[in-house]
């Protein structure tokens, strides 16, 4: 008995399994085969028919064959349309993974570049030395050490607000090595002054780095603050 069940339920498996294409196929073959032999054995009859007639019948006897191809295509015409919707889908999907994929590149180029660039950069350390006069004007000394990679073409320009008072220039600022300078126009107590130092790195391109001044009253007479401004 299991067999029995076993074998029915093959059969009914391989049936079901069969396309909607290939029922239409053998229903369209059996149907026509059918048809003809039905004309074989009243063939008499048929060839006493008129061309409207003749007409007639064949509409008759092929128009469920059309009809049935006709859903068929439908059918078919509906399938690879939903074919094409997954592969558009499929291509969008990977277009947009692609885009993701060449934007996380690009980003990690742009950081690459950036980290290039700043293993390029100045570390700029100033320092305030006093005073002396020079040919008879008061002059503020300075000391620029540079702890990072090295650059020229230094400008220093000391700025009261938007007001420029005085500027100085270095060729060339080392690793590691110190250069003085002075700059002029720091007069008053409880005054606050910028001073600029722009520059061109190893790598050629210009650079700028800034630091704010505080001249105040200490214990031991006037004194300044310096902090440097983060960019």
């Amino acid at each position: 008995m299991k067999r029995f069940l076993d074998y029915w339920a093959q059969q009914a498996k391989w049936w079901s399994s069969r396309s909607f294409e290939w029922w239409a196929a053998h229903l369209t073959a059996v149907y026509i085969g059918g048809a003809i032999i039905i004309m074989m054995t009243r063939f008499d009859e048929l060839i006493k028919l008129g061309l409207n007639e003749v007409g007639d019948f064949s509409a008759g006897v092929f128009g469920p064959v059309a009809f049935l191809w006709l859903v068929l295509g439908y059918i078919q015409q509906g399938r690879e349309l939903k074919i094409s919707s997954t592969a558009l889908q499929m291509q969008t999907a990977e277009l947009k993974a692609s885009v993701e994929q060449q934007t996380a590149l690009a980003m990690a180029q742009r950081e690459s570049l950036r980290q290039n660039e700043l293993s390029f950069e100045p570390i700029l350390e100033l320092k305030h030395f006093g005073g002396q006069f020079i040919e008879g004007e008061y002059l503020d000394q300075f000391s620029l050490v540079n702890h990072g990679s090295y650059c020229d073409d230094v400008t220093i320009t000391l700025y009261e607000g938007s007001l420029e008072k005085h500027s100085c220039n270095l060729d060339f600022v080392y690793k590691d090595v110190a250069r003085n300078f002075f700059l002029g126009g720091m007069d008053g107590i409880y005054q606050r002054f910028e001073i600029g130092i722009k520059y061109r790195k190893l790598s050629g391109v210009e650079g700028h780095q800034s630091f704010n001044m505080l001249v105040f009253q200490g214990d031991q007479g006037q004194s300044i603050q310096i902090k440097k401004r983060l960019i």
